[in-house]
């Protein structure tokens, strides 16, 4: 059953308060003290977590969700191309998960990145790209490709070092170009080169995202 706005809202102030006790007092940071910070009683919070780890995980989900309900205050947001909406996507996560950097710089790579499984956000993340793409062609393929791969970027985030993340910056925008250009399958070999020779240029290519992707598009091509 889907998430209310109310559950949400509560999830929300769970979430942010497991957070702020992991991160500032962690020996505190129990389902009680949990229960204590947001005035919820802990059979309320053991109705929507069965623990404290899985409070933690829904905080990256919870991003996706957040991103949706922005959406919807963006004029025309369905009539953006493919491109804009990843790109626009890929930034306002980006935007989101600073709100809590020192606890993603600890906690994703771990427990999100190398979790045995397919997550949640994940799942989130998929579901909306596969709504994005439609009736593409290997929609759904690369729906649940991107969503996967999608864990790279973030990561690729959190590491990148570069004065205000241009390199993070200038990966999303030819990654988004390239895909948009996948979906319509029109200039797709100009675009890959393009893409290729920045992520060969940059060292980025032992990421799987670009060598696997290419390697799909081309696929498609031939």
């Amino acid at each position: 059953m889907p998430d209310t706005n109310k559950d949400l809202a509560r999830k929300q102030k769970i979430v942010e308060a497991a957070i702020a006790l992991y991160i500032d007092d962690r020996p505190h940071f129990t389902m009680a003290s949990i229960a204590k910070k947001t005035r919820i009683k802990k059979v309320e919070i053991y109705r929507f977590f069965s623990s404290r780890n899985a409070i933690l995980n829904y905080y990256y989900p919870l991003c996706v969700l957040r991103y949706r309900a922005m959406c919807e205050d963006i004029d025309n947001f369905d009539s953006w191309s493919l491109e804009e909406k990843l790109a626009n996507f890929a930034y306002a996560m980006f935007d989101l998960l600073q709100e809590d950097r020192e606890f993603v710089d600890e906690h994703f790579v771990e427990q999100v990145f190398h979790a045995s499984g397919t997550t949640r956000f994940q799942r989130e993340t998929e579901k909306l790209f596969g709504e994005w793409l439609g009736d593409v062609c290997g929609g759904e393929w690369l729906a649940q490709f991107l969503a996967r791969e999608y864990l790279h970027v973030v990561r690729f985030w959190i590491a990148d070092e570069s004065e205000d993340g241009e390199r993070t910056t200038a990966m999303i925008d030819k990654v988004a170009a390239f895909i948009g250009e996948v979906s319509r399958s029109s200039e797709l070999i100009y675009k890959g080169a393009d893409l290729a020779k920045y992520l060969v240029a940059n060292d980025i290519i032992r990421v799987p995202f670009g060598k696997n992707l290419i390697a799909q598009a081309m696929r498609w091509v031939r």
